[in-house]
């Protein structure tokens, strides 16, 4: 067989409506192999670019393709037209490397009757410049007109871009818009709030990210910086960024703004210098109500000694706090939380548990109901897509039954989005707590710093330091535990 035969084919189409108006990779290449078998080439490999296909996808494949052609045993490249070869000097230039370097290779354009090769006249190689500039022209366009609709897009709150974890992206009334994802929009919450707990940093983050199963698209775990991005990525409260400026977003909120301005502050916030040597347990948690600077520790003979930074006259008034006398309260309160009777607290965790795994089993039956749905409306847009290309429906009645299928599955995903998981989140939050509640008193003198902050941040809302005295306030749901203890104990001594 003659190798200066040998011939690669390389077939592109780049938008649904360019397949639609005859252009599909199909067509092309009943062409493209139509014309090398009039000019008696040898197809040794075929390069196809998909319509989906991404900038970089496309480039990848054209690189594959150079590089394949450039190995010695490929003299002929064959393409429909230039555009649907390159649209950009760049690669016009590479092909015309490959071409310079022996004069039996050869460019076939088979609609444009275009064959470029080293010694091709002045007049083909002009007709070559013109074709390229011309697809350069309609690539320029091109963006020109999608940044008209980004533009278009996030005034109507859209992002023009993928989402972040946490959404997905489908289409409601022939829009592409973006949905909480319900199977990774619980987790993305509790990302947050994880962060704001004192023990955890961005690479600890990192780590739970891992353990909880998060993957990048690339199917790798999440790198630091990666995290961080994504905690600092206002999508998740309704603003859409984007190359650079804020835009009011229409998805829906999955995090609140006191939450995300939480993490910011931790996040970006000033804080106290770590001591590497000393742990206070009650470091970053205690606020000077006077100045609302965070009380700051030093150790002196043994002992932890607290006060704000002192900038106003108020704040050097105030004595020292001491470590231990603020643990000393912390541990007379969560002594107060330990029912008396345990068989009671033990009934209503059970009583917790039976709900929650009624709210879990009947979000999953939803759940499960609506994917089958969102499943079956694939796989019939699948076989409608297979019968437009046999031409058994029209280019017309493809749309039509397209655009339906769409607006099904659009609805569907919206509902899936809005499943309400709330509930069973609350009560699992509350189930923890409550255990918690009846186990810190004995757990907490045992526990490290780390710990010991932990379990504060779980069962107290506020530490404040007053004139005189720190205030320590529990959150509602441990406050609402103390007031069942002291009824129940006042049941218990009315009955003795």
């Amino acid at each position: 067989m003659n190798k200066e035969k040998n011939a690669i084919i390389l077939a592109r189409v780049s938008s649904k409506s360019q397949e639609d108006e005859g252009y599909s990779l199909d067509s092309q290449l009943k062409l493209l192999h139509g014309y090398c078998e009039s000019k008696d080439l040898n197809i040794v490999r075929t390069f196809k670019i998909a319509e989906t296909a991404s900038k970089e996808q496309s480039r990848k494949t054209f690189q594959e393709m150079i590089a394949y052609v450039s190995k010695g045993d490929v003299f002929h490249v064959v393409v429909e037209k230039t555009d649907r070869f390159t649209r950009n000097f760049h690669d016009a230039v590479s092909i015309d490397d490959w071409l310079n370097k022996d004069e039996l290779r050869y460019l076939h354009a088979v609609k444009e009757s275009l064959l470029l090769h080293k010694e091709a006249k002045s007049d083909v190689k002009f007709m070559w410049n013109i074709h390229v500039s011309v697809a350069k022209k309609y690539a320029d366009n091109l963006r020109e007109e999608a940044m008209k609709g980004w533009a278009e897009k996030l005034a109507q709150g859209w992002l023009p871009a993928v989402p972040p974890p946490g959404y997905v992206t489908t289409v409601v009334g022939g829009k592409r818009i973006h949905l909480p994802d319900p199977n990774f929009k619980p987790l993305i919450q509790k990302v947050f709030k994880l962060y704001l707990e004192p023990q955890h940093s961005l690479a600890s983050i990192a780590d739970e990210m891992e353990v909880m199963g998060f993957r990048t698209r690339r199917g790798r775990p999440y790198y630091k910086s990666q995290v961080q991005r994504m905690l600092n990525n206002p999508f998740y409260i309704g603003i859409n960024r984007f190359d650079g400026k804020d835009y009011p977003g229409a998805q829906e909120q999955i995090i609140t703004k006191d939450i995300f301005d939480r993490v910011q502050v931790k996040m970006h916030g000033k804080r106290p210098v770590r001591n590497r040597k000393h742990d206070p347990v009650f470091k970053n948690l205690i606020q000077c109500t006077l100045c609302g600077g965070l009380v700051t520790w030093q150790q002196q003979k043994g002992r932890f000694y607290g006060s704000c930074q002192r900038t106003t006259e108020e704040c050097k008034k105030k004595k020292f706090l001491r470590e231990d006398q603020i643990e000393a309260m912390v541990m007379d309160m969560l002594k107060k939380l330990v029912s008396p009777s345990q068989e009671v607290v033990s009934w209503v965790a059970e009583t917790m548990r039976g709900r929650l795994q009624e709210s879990t089993d009947s979000v999953e039956k939803q759940k499960t109901a609506i994917q089958t749905q969102v499943t079956r409306l694939t796989r019939m847009e699948d076989s409608l897509y297979d019968d437009k290309l046999a031409g058994e429906i029209s280019v017309e009645k493809y749309k039509e039954k397209l655009a339906r299928i769409q607006a099904q599955r659009g609805a569907l995903q919206l509902q899936l989005g809005r499943l309400d998981t709330s509930g069973g989140q609350r009560l699992e939050q509350r189930l923890v707590l409550l255990e918690l509640s009846q186990r810190a008193a004995e757990l907490y003198p045992k526990k490290t710093a780390e710990q010991k902050r932990l379990i504060i941040t779980k069962l107290f809302s506020e530490l404040t330091y007053d004139t005189d005295s720190v205030s320590v306030k529990l959150t509602n749901f441990s406050r609402a535990i103390a007031q069942k203890v002291q009824e129940t104990n006042k049941l218990i001594g009315g009955a003795k």
